[in-house]
């Protein structure tokens, strides 16, 4: 299911919730739709309610976000399987979970195929929920990362500055998607030892919902992704992006 969002139209959003999730998040109410007993919802559009109010104070800290961007995001369903228990060991076969992920309409298509081969190959996902449900970062400069990644959350846009360069980053332009950060942290070499964002998180290739080339690669390389796990500095196994194709909404060059 997609969902186009303008800026007007999450102005109008209705706060109101939808049930109960398995995973804590923050003012989260969702529940299966009438039916379904066995879908566990984790988040609906009603939970990008609030969002466009939030973005306007971060735009008074980094400058009015593109509307290439802003007025193209959407809000797509994705479907698949979760774990057993919050340790994360186990995959439950015996249900399918679903969440909204807010992406640029230009990829909107690609998250979905991506997503449905991940559900093929039954690979497990703590849990689907837009960023701005974990409220603003401390400085306002953008959705609260932090809090998303210590929740083993998985979510897309994020407007955010990036360290260092000009360039807007693809969480900000809807390109980019973190998974499970807490089985796929970002690693990096810090004068102490490796740094790892969450700090809790664990790399282990051999646990189930940990990226790997072999699990990723085959659901992103036919769409023009790749996965920052192959990247040398840092490697960054919960990011996937867009890297090739156009989109006549973005003014920056997908690269």
């Amino acid at each position: 299911m997609r969902h186009a969002l303008s800026c007007a139209l999450l102005l109008n959003l209705l706060a109101a919730a939808c049930g109960s999730h398995d995973h804590q998040v923050p003012n989260s109410k969702a529940s299966p739709p009438a039916g379904r007993d066995t879908l566990v919802v984790h988040s609906t559009l009603a939970d990008t309610a609030g969002l466009a109010a939030h973005l306007r104070i971060i735009e008074r800290k980094l400058g009015p976000l593109d509307p290439g961007i802003r007025d193209h995001l959407q809000a797509v369903e994705v479907t698949y399987y979760g774990f057993t228990d919050s340790s994360c060991t186990a995959i439950d076969t015996t249900r399918l979970c679903t969440g909204v992920l807010l992406v640029h309409a230009c990829v909107a298509g690609e998250v979905r195929a991506i997503f449905e081969g991940l559900r093929r190959d039954r690979f497990p996902i703590a849990q689907v929920v837009p960023v701005n449900r974990y409220g603003l970062n401390a400085d306002s400069t953008g959705w609260d990362d932090a809090a998303s990644m210590a929740a083993n959350n998985t979510s897309a846009f994020n407007y955010r500055g990036k360290a260092h360069v000009p360039e807007t980053s693809k969480h900000a332009q809807g390109i980019a998607i973190d998974i499970n950060p807490l089985l796929n942290p970002l690693e990096k070499q810090g004068p102490h030892g490796v740094v790892r964002e969450p700090a809790l998180g664990r790399y282990d290739p051999r646990r189930p919902g940990t990226l790997t080339r072999a699990r990723i690669m085959k659901h992103l390389a036919p769409h023009g992704w790749t996965w920052g796990g192959r990247w040398q500095r840092p490697q960054d196994h919960q990011h996937i992006e867009k890297i090739h194709g156009r989109c006549a909404h973005l003014r920056e060059r997908i690269r």
